[in-house]
């Protein structure tokens, strides 16, 4: 179906398993989403409330950071085309081997968490506008949303973290 999006989601859960494990990385996952339940669950109970404006804010918000991360993947997808000189020295061939293999491997971590973050900001969109039409100012709507600010940040925090190594490799070669 072309609207699955179980793969995206997959493939970012993928990306939060320990490098040499099988099993996902229980820190991880209870940063990444853990904590954002944990601040959604205090925001409900402090009886936290979200003006409309407050929704306007983040449907703007989230709209933005959607073309914004899709222009990132454009980005990455230019690096992942760069074609690099094959050296004639055959230990500096597989050297280079190494180095285009840890480049595809943090390119295509690097794109299963955009696009993930890509379809969270989807959701946060759509769950805003809906909440702004229905002017749910308090109770589960804001909690969700701060809840959805909470994992947009950290999820954010770590494509930067991994746009920053790679940037910094293909600034070194």
């Amino acid at each position: 179906m072309k609207i699955a999006v179980g793969v995206i989601v997959r493939d970012h859960f993928r990306t939060l398993y320990d490098k040499d494990a099988v099993t996902a990385s229980v820190g991880e996952f209870s940063l990444f989403y853990g904590l954002p339940v944990i601040i959604a669950m205090l925001g409900y109970f402090q009886h936290f409330s979200l003006k409309p404006d407050g929704y306007n804010v983040s449907i703007t918000f989230f709209g933005i950071f959607i073309a914004l991360l899709l222009n990132i993947q454009v980005a990455i997808f230019a690096i992942f085309q760069r074609k690099w000189d094959k050296p004639l020295d055959p230990i500096e061939v597989r050297t280079q081997e190494r180095v285009i293999a840890t480049r595809r491997a943090l390119l295509e971590e690097l794109n299963a968490n955009i696009s993930y973050l890509v379809l969270v900001c989807c959701v946060a969109l759509t769950a805003t506008v809906v909440f702004y039409i229905a002017t749910w100012v308090t109770g589960a709507a804001p909690a969700f949303t701060l809840f959805l600010y909470a994992h947009f940040l950290l999820t954010l925090l770590m494509i930067v973290r991994s746009s920053h190594a790679l940037f910094q490799r293909e600034y070194r070669e």
